[in-house]
C-alpha cells in the first residue's frame, strides 16, 4: 500500500500544471460585446495601498467571513494563524504584506497598476520585473503590458481581462511547507500534496486544480487529491470584490472579481478537473503494480500520453486564440464559441456552493471525450494552427464555450453597486 501510495505521488509530480495559457485573451473575446447593450463602465485606478488604507476596518470582517465558508467547504484547511491575520491598526508601510500574509498568497507580489495590452498597441510598457516575480517568464514574454497612474480613468473591460491573468503571475508560488519559503512554514498548508514542490510553477498547482469526482478508490488510496484550494481563493476575492464595490471602490471591485475568475476559467479545463481522463482507477493501479516488478514502461506511457494531450490542447488555445485577436477573425468557429450566446445555452451563477456541481463537473464529464478525441486527431505537439474547418477547432470550441458561459454567469452577478 505504502508504494502505491508513493507511485501516485510520483505520476502526479508528473502532471502538467498549467491550465489556460491566455486568459487575458479568453476574457477579451468574452468580454468584446458583454456590455454590447450599455456603456462599458469607466472606473478610476486606484493603488492596492490606498484601498486598504480607507477599508481597514472591513478587510479582516470580509476575510473572517470567507475563512469561515472555507472551512466548513474544505476539511483539509487550516485556520489562518492569529499572528497572520489582517488588523485595522496595521500600520500604513505594513498594509500590502499583512493583507498578502492574511490571505495567505505570495507576500512579494507586486499588485502593479497596469492593463495587458490586448490587442497590442502602443503606451508606457512596465517592465515584467515590476509584474512578477517569476524566474520563468515564459509566454509572458510575448505579451505588452502598459503602465496605469493613480487616478486615471479606465474601462472595467480592461481591468478584468488583465487581472484574470494576474494569478500565474506569482499570487500561489511557495505556499507549503515544503516549498522552501519562510511564509511556508508559518502558513498552515502543510506539505504540497501534488505537483512538483522543487519546481517554481508547479507549487501553484493545489490552488488551481480541483478534483471532486474521482473514483472512490483513488481518494481512498490517494486522499491527498483532496487537498485543492480554488474555492478558497474564488470565495477570498468574490468577497473582497463586494467589500470594494459596496464601499466605493469599483478598480478593485472589478480586479478581485478577475482574481476570482481566473480560478473559474481553470476549473473549466477538463485536465484541471480530472487527475488523468481515461485512465480507469483499475488501469492506474494496474500500470503502479507492474512497475513494482520492474515493467516501467506502461506508466510512462500513461503520464506521457495524457500530459502531451493536456499539454497540446492549452498550446494550441494560446496561440490560437492570439491569431484570433489580431487578425479580428470573430467568424472563426472558436471565436464564435466564446461570443455568441443565447438565452438557450446560457447559465445563471448560483454562487461558490454550487460551483463543484455546476462547473467541476461539467468539466470533468469532458474529460474523458476530449482526451479521446485529441488521441484521435494524433497530434503529438503544438506546431502550427490549422485551417478553420479542422477537427481540433470543434473540441477547444466546446471547452471554450463552457469557460465563457460560466465567465458571463459570474460578471453577470457581480454586486457593483
Amino acid at each position: 500500500m505504502k508504494q502505491f501510495i508513493t507511485s501516485i505521488v510520483i505520476l502526479t509530480l508528473a502532471m502538467p500544471v498549467f491550465s489556460w495559457n491566455n486568459h487575458a485573451g479568453i476574457t477579451y473575446l468574452i468580454l468584446k460585446d458583454h456590455w454590447k447593450n450599455q456603456q462599458t463602465p469607466k472606473v478610476k485606478v486606484e493603488s492596492l495601498k490606498s484601498f486598504l488604507s480607507k477599508e481597514k476596518s472591513s478587510i479582516q470582517d470580509t476575510l473572517t467571513i470567507s475563512e469561515e465558508w472555507s472551512l466548513k467547504q474544505l476539511p483539509h484547511l487550516t485556520k489562518t494563524a492569529d499572528s497572520l491575520k489582517f488588523s485595522k491598526t496595521t500600520k500604513d508601510a505594513d498594509l500590502v504584506i499583512s493583507f498578502y500574509k492574511a490571505l495567505r498568497v505570495n507576500p512579494n507580489h507586486k499588485a502593479a497598476l497596469y492593463i495587458q495590452s490586448v490587442p497590442k498597441r502602443t503606451g508606457n510598457k512596465l517592465p515584467l520585473a515590476e509584474l512578477t516575480t517569476l524566474k520563468e517568464k515564459g509566454k509572458l514574454v510575448n505579451e505588452t503590458f502598459l503602465a496605469l497612474q493613480e487616478g486615471q480613468m479606465i474601462g472595467a473591460d480592461e481591468v478584468l481581462i488583465s487581472a484574470t491573468d494576474e494569478p500565474d503571475y506569482d499570487l500561489d508560488l511557495y505556499l507549503f511547507e515544503d516549498n522552501g519559503s519562510e511564509v511556508g512554514k508559518v502558513y498552515g498548508f502543510g506539505n504540497q500534496p501534488f505537483g512538483n514542490p522543487a519546481v517554481e510553477f508547479s507549487s501553484q498547482a493545489p490552488f488551481h486544480m480541483g478534483f471532486y469526482y474521482e473514483p472512490g478508490l483513488i481518494f481512498a488510496l490517494a486522499g491527498f487529491l483532496k487537498k485543492t484550494y480554488p474555492e478558497y481563493r474564488i470565495h477570498q476575492f468574490t468577497e473582497l470584490s463586494n467589500l470594494a464595490f459596496r464601499t466605493g471602490h469599483p478598480y478593485w471591485g472589478y480586479r478581485f472579481a478577475g482574481w476570482a475568475l481566473h480560478y473559474i476559467q481553470d476549473l473549466t479545463q477538463p485536465y484541471h478537473s480530472s487527475v488523468l481522463p481515461r485512465v480507469s482507477a483499475a488501469k492506474q493501479i494496474g500500470v503502479q503494480l507492474v512497475s513494482f516488478v520492474g515493467y516501467q514502461s506502461p506508466k510512462e506511457d500513461m503520464i506521457r500520453f495524457v500530459s502531451g494531450r493536456h499539454t497540446l490542447i492549452e498550446e494550441y488555445q494560446y496561440y490560437l486564440i492570439r491569431n484570433l485577436i489580431e487578425t479580428k477573425n470573430w467568424n472563426h468557429s472558436v471565436a464564435s464559441s466564446i461570443t455568441e450566446f443565447s438565452n438557450h445555452n446560457s447559465t445563471k451563477w448560483q454562487g461558490i456552493d454550487f460551483l463543484r456541481e455546476n462547473v467541476c463537473k461539467e468539466a470533468y464529464n469532458a474529460g474523458e471525450p476530449t482526451d479521446e478525441q485529441l488521441e484521435n486527431l494524433e497530434i503529438p505537439k503544438y506546431e502550427t494552427l490549422y485551417e478553420p474547418t479542422h477537427p481540433i477547432h470543434t473540441i477547444l470550441g466546446s471547452l471554450l464555450h463552457n469557460t465563457s458561459k460560466h465567465t458571463r454567469a459570474y460578471l453577470d452577478a457581480l454586486k457593483t453597486n
